[in-house]
């Protein structure tokens, strides 16, 4: 129901003319008739039941003809019934189920029809049987789970083969008894149609205003998962729902990716607020298309920085791959790129990789972090590195040499870590492959997402 996009008050003014718009209206019914299966199979015991039950009143309303009425309950109607019934156990059912009941309120009346047709020639108590009629009615709008529509179709037409019945066969109106009689059955039948339409019509309302409120609910449930899902990784978001507390693991090798706009302090001095955040949010709307185009999990901006992971928390072989290439594509977006008023801007990228703890503390405004040596060196990377270049440490080079041209740029000091040798990375090598995620694919068909 998650793609409905309906306000609550439309659905209901549909609900009131038994009609939603066509998408809505094929998931009702569906729902419809998932939730009606097992009601309608204690309703066809029932009936069976009944059917049986009343076989003790033919004794003694039609005590000459009992033994045809049996025939038409026991080898005709109940049969058909018991295989409707059978029939409500296999998964396509709910399918065919309003046709089905159709079938069955035609079935019930047939034979009660067939009955008084039978009695009424040679039976005193024959008019016993038209309570049956009523009956089947009554079903028809009630525990039969019909919808508004197919209930009175099929009750009126039960309705109408009576009258065929009375005034052909029966030649109800050719006597003044008759026609009293005629006139009797007809103001109960017509009586017992009209309730019965009042109150399947409202019944059916009532279950269309239920399924609109469960729209709209899951409309507002499918926003909050959203929001929840940008705000918390889905991994940590299913598992804050499920327990409190701190949310925390350990993972053994992951990337680190820190983007930082070289010179931004300087350069937000001469914009407004507004072209400032202007220019952040087209910057960074950019990057985040590019983490989800590659699966990649945003950690949090602060300020101009943009800190990015790769390998938490779903972990993967080739996190420091991914993350380079991501770093690339940052550069290659900005690169001879002017954003407004601000004219261009140049970014520093710093990456690392290794062992990180990644989760969620706290009791109030979540967010999903990340902890460690491994971070720190990362953002250090990023402060210390070179406008227009992705910096990288030992340990990210590692991993990524065999596919990325990469240059040595000596050693700088990291504070509380000593001398460090870093690289930059120039370019993909032609080797370069990141399988299903392919990178120039995605870069240049933006409207391919993966992940």
């Amino acid at each position: 129901m998650s793609f409905f996009r309906l306000e609550t008050d439309d659905l209901a003014r549909a609900a009131v003319s038994l009609r939603f718009p066509a998408d809505v209206e094929s998931a009702f019914r569906r729902y419809h008739s998932r939730n009606s299966v097992v009601i309608i199979r204690y309703a066809l015991v029932l009936t069976v039941l009944l059917y049986g039950l009343f076989a003790i009143l033919d004794v003694y309303a039609a005590p000459l003809q009992w033994r045809a009425i049996w025939f038409i309950r026991f080898a005709v109607v109940i049969p058909a019934l018991a295989v409707v019934l059978a029939s409500s156990f296999h998964p396509r059912f709910p399918r065919i189920l309003q046709p089905a009941m159709v079938f069955v309120v035609l079935t019930d009346g047939a034979g009660i029809l067939a009955m008084i047709d039978i009695a009424s020639q040679r039976e005193l108590q024959f008019q016993t049987y038209y309570a049956g009629l009523m009956l089947v009615i009554m079903a028809a709008h009630s525990i039969y789970r019909l919808r508004f529509v197919y209930a009175t179709l099929s009750s009126a037409l039960v309705v109408v083969a009576y009258e065929l019945i009375a005034v052909l066969h029966q030649k109800l109106l050719v006597t003044r008894e008759g026609v009293a009689l005629f006139i009797s059955n007809n103001f109960f039948f017509l009586s017992s149609l009209i309730l019965g339409m009042a109150a399947s019509y409202f019944l059916e309302v009532f279950i269309r205003r239920v399924f609109a409120q469960r729209v709209r609910l899951a409309q507002e449930q499918e926003k909050s998962e959203r929001l929840l899902r940008n705000i918390l990784p889905r991994e940590t978001a299913a598992a804050l729902k499920e327990q409190e507390g701190v949310i925390a693991d350990h993972y053994d090798s992951a990337s680190i990716l820190f983007a930082d706009v070289s010179d931004f302090t300087a350069m937000s001095a001469r914009m407004t607020p507004h072209e400032v955040v202007e220019l952040l949010n087209e910057v960074f709307s950019h990057f985040d298309d590019l983490a989800e185009r590659h699966d990649l999990e945003k950690i949090k901006t602060i300020g101009d920085c943009y800190m990015l992971a790769a390998g938490v928390p779903r972990t993967c072989h080739n996190h420091a791959q991914l993350l380079t290439h991501v770093g690339l594509a940052m550069l290659r977006y900005v690169k001879g790129r002017r954003f407004g008023n601000v004219g261009k801007i140049s970014l520093r990228i710093g990456i690392n990789s290794g062992p990180v703890v990644a989760g969620v503390i706290g009791r109030k405004k979540f967010i999903y972090d990340l902890w460690g040596d491994t971070v720190n060196v990362a953002s250090r990377m990023e402060c210390h590195g070179t406008s227009g270049r992705v910096q990288i440490t030992t340990s990210t080079y590692k991993l990524i040499n065999d596919q990325f041209v990469c240059e040595p740029k000596g050693s700088i000091l990291v504070k509380g870590k000593g001398a460090m040798p870093i690289w930059h990375v120039v370019a993909e090598k032609a080797s370069f492959s990141i399988g299903a995620h392919s990178a120039e694919k995605h870069l240049l068909d933006p409207l391919v997402k993966t992940g």
